[in-house]
């Protein structure tokens, strides 16, 4: 089952899920943010085509729901969505579109962030369970995501570039230890063979160096097993950053966070995230992205 960090090591330790009192909350709150939200998504009901209408509309609907969202501004914390477990509310944050005023934010921004609050409350709480049985398409989707950003540079180019297995395992490592807390280090090896078809018997030697748990560890394991040699904190941060945004880059670090952002990017019209990066490996983003949609069958 799924882990949930407590901080985001690629953003200098941004909080992931917040842990802060009532009070807090209602000193950064918006005045009448929760009424203003609702209002907000009724102007654009009508042009809104996408599987979650149904459940937020009933949840902006019905005011004990409504309540459950925290409108806030947040000068200190850059992302659009989070989960704060004293009020159990569902935080939606203005400051990450630069401002304290909703009207000043894209309708449909508003609503991917009351999607991405809504979801991320399910997973981060684990009223929705993903099992490790997932782990291959999370492991599908950012190889495809790792070749087409780090490929020319790196010469992973063709599918059957030499290095590309060997990418493929070391994510498997990763995504086993990180996103679903596989503990065993003789397991995640054997599973991440399985997923990657690689044997890593020439590696074997090495791996134990690792915390695949980590991100900083598996990036240092990309440059020292040479499928990314040279690589560092900096270089992928950066990549990333100049490609994706900063709202793509906590998808790298959080199973909770890549299934709530890759379904953000289904909305069309936002722009918290590229809504092209389904291109990347779309199988294994519509197999993420069910994940979603299960969710909001269920509600």
């Amino acid at each position: 089952m799924q882990v949930v960090k407590d901080k985001f090591t690629l953003l200098k330790d941004v909080p992931n899920v917040l842990n802060l009192s009532a009070s807090v909350i209602k000193t950064n709150s918006v005045e009448g943010g929760p009424k203003t939200l609702a209002a907000t998504l009724k102007l654009i009901e009508r042009r809104i085509n996408h599987f979650t209408k149904d459940k937020v509309f009933e949840a902006i609907t019905e005011p004990a729901k409504l309540n459950k969202f925290h409108v806030v501004s947040f000068t200190e914390y850059n992302l659009p969505a989070s989960y704060n477990t004293k009020t159990r509310g569902k935080i939606i944050n203005l400051r990450a579109f630069g401002t304290d005023d909703m009207s000043r934010v894209d309708p449909r921004n508003v609503y991917a962030s009351t999607v991405y609050a809504m979801l991320f409350e399910d997973l981060a709480t684990k009223k929705v369970k993903v099992r490790e049985n997932q782990a291959a398409n999370f492991v599908d989707y950012f190889l495809a995501v790792f070749v087409r950003l780090f490929g020319k540079e790196y010469g992973l180019v063709g599918t059957y570039a030499t290095e590309i297995p060997k990418l493929k395992f070391l994510l498997s490592c990763y995504i086993l230890s990180s996103f679903f807390g596989m503990k065993s280090k003789k397991d995640v090896y054997k599973k991440s063979s399985t997923i990657s078809t690689y044997n890593p018997v020439d590696l074997i030697s090495d791996l134990d160096k690792y915390d695949f748990s980590n991100i900083l560890s598996f990036i240092k394991s990309l440059s020292d097993l040479r499928v990314m040699p040279g690589i560092n904190q900096h270089i992928f941060t950066a990549k990333l950053l100049r490609h994706l945004t900063i709202n793509f880059i906590p998808a790298i670090e959080d199973l909770s966070r890549c299934v709530s952002i890759l379904t953000v990017s289904t909305l069309t019209g936002s722009t918290i995230v590229p809504t092209f990066i389904h291109t990347y490996n779309s199988t294994a983003f519509n197999n993420i992205v069910e994940i979603a949609r299960i969710d909001f069958r269920r509600r």
